[in-house]
């Protein structure tokens, strides 16, 4: 009797007996109907149109209610087999490794393979690099303002997963979307249970090896070093941390600039240029690691503005075929914790430039942006040359001085960012300044900074040399003139200008102006040197803006 009232309770953990007819129980397929209700209405109508067709609508229930119970055994198959007999790597979007692999995805699948049904649409220099500017820092730019800069349409991998082959080993690529805002989890990066983070890449192989991964992660890199010649990614920070990927930079793509068009001294750009190659080379590496010296490098670019030394950081940046990053410290946004994070989050090899560091206000400690007492302060409401009290008793209002913002990086706070303990190494560091006597010792002195070098203006090689490239290769190609007749006018022209006594932006502009013609560089050189020499750019820009006349007020009565 024991062993029938066992089999009993055995079958009466079931809703149904497991002897009843048909291999799907009448409880699922009334849950499958149940969740479709459309199901019950295509049966009412078939057996009002032909009688007894109910049984095959019943057979179409149970394959439902099959495919429901079958498919989260399906996914668990898949996912144990993706982990036993797989080999796999995630990587946040927006690192760019990750940028790489989509960049090659992106080219040699979405857009080659005449089997791709479904992509993320993006148009002109976006969509070219959208590796970079997609992983971080294309959400961003679509909320505010996209950059559109062509009207050529390509194709990036959408969320989801793509199947190809490289030679005959196959891999499965998958981008993995956004479940919730990061700002609802304190700005952490959300992991599901496999422990990929949302927002990322993950590549699978067979195997139980990385180096395919690997080897194919080296082959993305090779890819885009290979089809970005020409270009120089140029990445800054907006003082704040993105709320969709938490990246600290934001990026664009620029043409790169040649060494050839800065216009400076020549042994100055040789003595810099071969500086920096050596540092990046094995042997420089192998001596810093030898003596026991941080890996580290540090220039200081002085000189009036418009001299070149933002252009010149630019142009050796994509000299060494490295990324050029930077920060701007006078915005008030940056703090010494988030200076910190980052040069933690540079990469080994890159050109970080620190522009106008004397222009930043910091001190030794934080605090309010000027040490003045609020009322010798100028106030700003007042322009200049309009005077206060106004003829036939009528009083210009003044209005308080507008608040500054407080500037939050301290000086020790920037040397700890800059060759701290924790701070990172393998990059070139570069401060620009207008005034560098005013820069404090401890920020200037050898180790931190190892070469200074002054952008001043133009010297008569140089203007020779700006002359031939901004007027000669045009007039040179249109066949009007000759090599020999463009070296004459060029002789003939740095005559004309005093040496010492323009910056490159000013003569640049001047011959911009000229639009190649030689003749007109030569008949306007001079009034152009009467009218400028004793203006710096911005005293042109002031002079060439009209006064504006003050809004009309009430008299007011004594």
């Amino acid at each position: 009797m024991a062993p029938a009232q066992g089999k009993q309770r055995q079958v009466e953990l079931y809703r149904e007996p497991v002897t009843t007819p048909g291999l799907v129980p009448s409880h699922l397929k009334r849950a499958t109907a149940d969740a479709h209700p459309l199901i019950e209405v295509i049966q009412r109508f078939l057996a009002h149109v032909q009688p007894g067709s109910g049984a095959n609508i019943e057979k179409v229930v149970a394959l439902l209610a099959l495919y429901k119970v079958i498919a989260p055994v399906w996914r668990y198959a898949k996912d144990l087999f993706l982990r036993s007999l797989t080999s796999r790597i995630s990587i946040p979007e927006y690192d760019p490794v990750a940028q790489d692999i989509i960049q090659w995805v992106s080219a040699e699948v979405i857009n080659k393979s005449p089997l791709s049904t479904s992509a993320t649409v993006m148009t002109g220099d976006i969509a070219r690099f959208g590796a970079e500017m997609y992983g971080g820092y294309f959400p961003g730019e679509l909320r505010g303002q996209p950059k559109r800069q062509s009207d050529e349409v390509n194709c990036l991998p959408p969320v989801g997963k793509k199947f190809f082959w490289v030679g005959f080993r196959p891999f499965l690529f998958a981008r993995t979307g956004t479940a919730s805002s990061s700002k609802n989890h304190g700005g952490r990066m959300l992991i599901d249970y496999q422990g990929t983070p949302q927002n990322s890449v993950v590549l699978f192989t067979p195997g139980w090896s990385l180096h395919p991964l690997m080897d194919f992660v080296k082959h993305c890199h090779e890819y885009k070093l290979v089809n970005r010649a020409g270009t120089t990614t140029i990445y800054f920070s907006s003082g704040k941390m993105d709320a969709y990927s938490g990246h600290l930079w934001s990026t664009v793509v620029k043409a790169r600039r040649k060494l050839d068009t800065i216009d400076m001294d020549d042994a100055s750009k040789t003595e810099l240029v071969s500086d920096a190659e050596y540092y990046y080379s094995e042997e420089s590496k192998k001596f810093f690691a030898d003596c026991g010296i941080p890996y580290r490098r540090g220039y200081l670019f002085y000189g009036p503005p418009g001299t070149g030394k933002t252009s010149f950081s630019a142009a050796l940046a994509g000299h060494l075929s490295c990324d050029l990053y930077l920060i701007n410290l006078a915005t008030g946004d940056v703090s010494d914790g988030y200076l910190h994070r980052l040069f933690l989050a540079l990469p080994r090899k890159c050109i970080v430039v620190i522009e106008d560091i004397d222009s930043c206000g910091i001190g030794r400690e934080q605090g309010p942006p000027s040490s003045e007492p609020t009322h010798l302060r100028k106030s700003s409401a007042t322009a200049p040359g309009i005077p206060t009290n106004m003829p036939n008793g009528m009083v210009f209002p003044s209005q308080p001085p507008v608040p500054q913002k407080r500037n939050m990086v301290t000086l020790s706070g920037l040397l700890n960012a800059i060759d701290g303990n924790a701070s990172a190494e393998g990059r070139l560091l570069i401060m620009t300044s207008n005034n560098p006597d005013i820069l404090d010792e401890a920020l200037t002195r050898p180790g931190r900074i190892d070469m200074k070098v002054c952008f001043g203006k133009m010297m008569p090689k140089a203007i020779r040399d700006i002359f031939k490239r901004l007027i000669g290769r045009a007039a040179i190609a249109s066949k009007k003139y000759t090599e020999y007749q463009i070296e004459e006018y060029a002789s003939e022209f740095s005559a004309k200008v005093p040496p010492g006594t323009f910056t490159p932006a000013q003569v640049q502009n001047f011959l911009q102006n000229c639009r190649g013609d030689p003749i007109k560089a030569m008949q306007g050189v001079e009034a152009w040197v009467d009218k400028t020499r004793d203006q710096s750019p911005e005293e042109a820009v002031k002079d060439s803006t009209p006064l504006i006349p003050p809004p009309a007020v009430a008299q007011v009565s004594s």
